[in-house]
């Protein structure tokens, strides 16, 4: 259980729209350059459904915009459309970042909510290119396939691209991304931070996009 010893003012978060809620560590997938080292064998955490649920008010409570559900895999947390659920009865914005691995059919009714984003990676138009990266085969095919379930039921789309791979297909994901009618793309390099680290290094603030501190916070499981 986490304790919560001081809770912040308004005056200390000034300027910040979006808070990053990761919820776990547990992922399908165990991406080459995962900064949080995900993977099937990772752990939710030690927060709570209620240090959560906790987070989230005080959160709203600060006039905080968007709650953002991140992991590892956000969905496979036994209580995110919980979370989910309870952001939004406080007029938040939420965006679950999910690989779109699995999307159970129940999910799509909340996934479409006017109020959700959903936030994916997407990694090149080839599939063996894709699935080298995730480390699971397959995932291609089962991602792709959701982003296209996701625009034909109406869901707000985004996809981040992060180019992992030298020579790596990054112009032709985003095309194909067009192509189902994801708009909203952005594009990134992998940062040398968690797997993406090479033997001997350690991770250094200057390695990360720089934008961690605009407006935007994290809490970690």
């Amino acid at each position: 259980m986490t304790t919560f010893v001081e809770r912040p003012t308004r005056e200390v978060v000034a300027g910040l729209q979006s808070l990053e809620l990761e919820i776990t560590a547990k992922c399908q997938l165990a991406c080459t350059h995962c900064l949080s080292e995900s993977s099937p064998q990772a752990s939710h955490g030690v927060m709570s459904l209620d240090d959560w649920r906790a987070v989230i008010f005080d959160a709203a409570a600060l006039g905080i915009h968007t709650i953002q559900l991140i992991g590892g895999e956000p969905t496979v947390h036994p209580h995110w459309r919980a979370l989910t659920e309870y952001a939004l009865t406080l007029g938040r914005h939420v965006e679950v970042y999910s690989n779109l691995y699995t999307v159970h059919e129940q999910w799509w009714e909340l996934f479409t909510h006017p109020a959700v984003t959903l936030g994916t990676s997407y990694y090149s138009d080839e599939a063996a290119e894709h699935d080298k990266i995730t480390g699971r085969k397959g995932s291609y095919v089962r991602t792709r396939h959701n982003i296209r379930e996701a625009v034909k039921r109406g869901a707000t789309v985004r996809a981040g691209i992060v180019e992992v791979l030298p020579g790596q297909r990054v112009a032709e994901a985003r095309a194909e991304l067009r192509t189902m009618g994801v708009t909203r793309i952005n594009v990134d390099r992998a940062r040398a931070v968690g797997r993406a680290l090479l033997p001997g290094q350690s991770p250094k603030l200057d390695e990360m996009c720089g934008r961690c501190t605009r407006g935007r916070a994290a809490v970690l499981r």
